[in-house]
């Protein structure tokens, strides 16, 4: 009789459950985004030497790419004249990195990208300063860089 009353007291309750629920959005604000973007500056390009090219990597910034409309960048010059690929923010997984990304850019030739410079444009239309990088000396199969100069 007690599981009989359960049962029919459960009964309005999953009826309104909906077959499927929507889920939310797990991108941060964008006031968020930019102070982490901001806190981690040092971690957005890491240069690498492997099978004989030279890599650079912006792989932490794609993380945080739902809140970025434009990464410009060159290399060797400040002139920020090439636009890094994003790919779409997916809203579900935001700091995911799809498998069809354009996470590095190589060079057959070690040591022949010095510097790269970096600004993003942000959705709001905000910029953040240039930044440029450098490969650590000696980096070998390591990755690493580091925030030599901000203007």
């Amino acid at each position: 009789m007690m599981r009989r009353l359960l049962m029919m007291a459960a009964v309005p309750l999953l009826m309104s459950v909906p077959a499927q629920a929507e889920q939310q959005s797990r991108v941060m604000p964008l006031e968020q985004v930019k102070s982490i973007l901001e806190a981690t500056k040092d971690s957005w390009v890491a240069y690498r030497i492997y099978e004989g090219r030279q890599y650079y990597y912006v792989t932490h910034l794609l993380s945080w790419r739902c809140g970025i409309k434009q990464v410009r960048y060159s290399e060797n010059s400040d002139a920020l004249d090439k636009s890094w690929p994003l790919p779409e923010c997916n809203k579900l997984i935001p700091n995911n990195i799809p498998n069809d990304a354009k996470i590095h850019s190589a060079r057959a030739k070690p040591d022949s990208i010095k510097t790269v410079a970096i600004q993003l444009e942000f959705e709001d239309g905000t910029t953040s300063p240039v930044r440029i990088y450098e490969p650590c000396e000696g980096v070998g199969e390591a990755t690493c860089g580091y925030l030599k100069e901000e203007r």
